[in-house]
């Protein structure tokens, strides 16, 4: 049964890392260095700073242009989400709020029918689709099925220290993931370019792209982490058999990440994620569980029986 729950934190630890940042109260501190002039000068996007005499709009860079979208969506502090993560034959899907206004907050619905993961979690959530939450200081995760049941509690609590110990890492890397983490990956990398205009979920936006080695990736994610949560994560590349990155994202006018997608190759098969965004300042509802357990009595209560 620990492996079950340690399977179902890793799950919903991989949604949470590719939807939203537990803490964005000093964006400028944090945003991506720019890109080299090399890659600032492939292409060039208007500015929406531009002066409305008649004259025509300021040519910028991608990567200015990128570092803009980085500040305006950041400051927007919540959306609404739909992403869809497929790892080989493999496909999980979720769906709901997050908000990185004060500390991570999050309120997810993860469908895993189509991930064996489901069959195994049955008898603990009650079906395929498993509720989340995701608070300042934990995580929570629905409890259903003969467990409800039988009386028990509703939820079971994940403190940051089981989290980091079931997804094989630190907790404290999803600080750095939020809407426009992908952003602040392509910039830093210096290899990000424009592919043009595109419409996304009926919106029009201008697709920006970029191929990334896995010592890119491992540098723009682990800015602000200390050595050992650093070499932590670009062990865990190693451990993936990625090797390389590709992040597409789409913005809109008014420079908020509508779409974001990723693209990998690993051990397990190929690693496609999308995420889209929506509904920005959308408020999240997140409030701490009343009937929780934490996971520590549960495990003592599941050895007991």
């Amino acid at each position: 049964m620990a492996g079950t729950r340690n399977t179902a934190v890793a799950v919903v630890l991989a949604a949470l890392a590719l939807t939203a940042t537990a803490c964005n109260n000093n964006d400028d501190k944090k945003a991506a260095p720019a890109a080299p002039t090399t890659a600032a000068a492939t292409s060039a996007t208007p500015s929406a700073a531009a002066p409305t005499t008649g004259a025509k709009p300021e040519k910028v860079s991608p990567a200015v242009y990128l570092e803009q979208v980085t500040q305006k969506t950041s400051a927007a502090k919540s959306a609404k989400v739909v992403e869809v993560i497929q790892v080989g034959q493999v496909t999980m899907k979720g769906k709901g709020a997050v908000s990185w206004a004060d500390g991570l907050e999050a309120d997810l619905t993860m469908d895993l029918s189509g991930s064996p993961i489901a069959k195994v979690l049955e008898p603990i959530t009650g079906g395929p689709n498993v509720h989340y939450l995701y608070t300042k200081e934990a995580m929570y995760m629905a409890l259903g099925g003969e467990l409800l049941q039988k009386g028990g509690p509703g939820w079971v609590r994940y403190s940051k220290a089981d989290m980091a110990k079931a997804s094989g890492g630190t907790a404290d890397q999803l600080q750095s993931a939020d809407p426009v983490q992908g952003v602040r990956t392509l910039i830093a990398s210096g290899k990000v370019t424009e592919v043009g205009p595109e419409t996304v979920n009926g919106k029009a936006t201008t697709h920006y792209t970029g191929v990334l080695s896995a010592d890119d990736v491992a540098s723009a994610t682990t800015q602000g982490m200390t050595q050992a949560q650093a070499d932590k994560i670009k062990q865990n590349l190693v451990t993936a058999g990625i090797t390389s990155d590709r992040i597409d994202v789409w913005v809109d006018a008014d420079k908020l990440v509508v779409k974001r997608s990723e693209q990998a190759e690993t051990k397990a098969g190929a690693l496609n994620v999308t995420v889209d965004y929506s509904d920005y300042g959308t408020p999240v509802i997140a409030a701490t569980p009343a009937d929780a357990i934490d996971l520590a009595d549960l495990e003592k209560a599941a050895s007991g029986s």
